[in-house]
């Protein structure tokens, strides 16, 4: 600055940095393995990667979300009232990143499916014609239906096994083994199907009876 009497004072800086350039979108990474939110990931963790230095914003379900940002990378972990935002079916996350300077960057989303509806229990069809088993039919095919794109997983004697699925049908052959593990008497059968979320449905069960054992030879008097 120069006085009245024309002195001119020392210099006076100022160092800036001049930053006008927005960052890129930030990453989001797979949601909870396929992008698919079942029953049992309802509080999955939201994870991605960002500029060092930014702060993560996230719209879920129409609510804005501050992410947690340690470095480059971020996350958030979802809580009820995401999924009700979202509801059910197909929806659409974004996150946008700002850097240490002010700048937003573009819209990062992430197109995910919400579907944390359990299936009905799968249906057990009648077995052998009347749901008791004799030795003739210890190789019954045992059927029912489904939900389509479901896998059914039965319960025969306390084992675990898989069934066969076409559509919207099922079945399992027996074998000696389920036989053998069943005993002879009432025995109870369960079904369970898991949709293609990975929501498991509740216990379809069925009371059969096994009586392989042919009786003795009649008395001829």
């Amino acid at each position: 600055q120069t006085d009245a009497a024309g002195n001119v004072s020392t210099v006076a800086s100022k160092t800036i940095t001049v930053d006008t350039s927005a960052p890129s979108a930030p990453v989001i990474n797979t949601i909870a393995g396929n992008d698919i939110i079942n029953s049992s990931e309802q509080s999955s963790v939201i994870t991605g990667t960002n500029e060092a230095g930014a702060t993560v914003s996230l719209s879920i379900g129409g609510t804005t979300r501050a992410a947690t940002v340690t470095g480059t990378t971020w996350s958030y972990t979802l809580v009820a009232a995401d999924i009700t935002a979202m509801g059910q079916g197909t929806e659409t996350i974004t996150a946008t990143q700002t850097d240490a300077a002010g700048n937003v960057s573009t819209v990062a989303s992430k197109t995910i499916t919400v579907d944390t509806s359990a299936p009905s229990a799968p249906v057990i069809n009648t077995i052998a014609g009347n749901d008791i088993i004799n030795s003739s039919e210890q190789s019954s095919v045992i059927t029912g239906t489904n939900e389509a794109g479901a896998t059914v997983s039965l319960s025969i004697g306390g084992t675990t096994r898989a069934a066969t699925v076409t559509g919207t049908t099922w079945s399992y052959t027996l074998v000696a083994a389920d036989i053998t593990a069943m005993g002879q008497g009432t025995e109870t059968i369960t079904a369970t199907q898991t949709d293609a979320a990975g929501n498991v449905s509740t216990v379809a069960s069925k009371t059969i009876t096994v009586d392989t054992s042919a009786p003795s030879a009649p008395v001829i008097n």
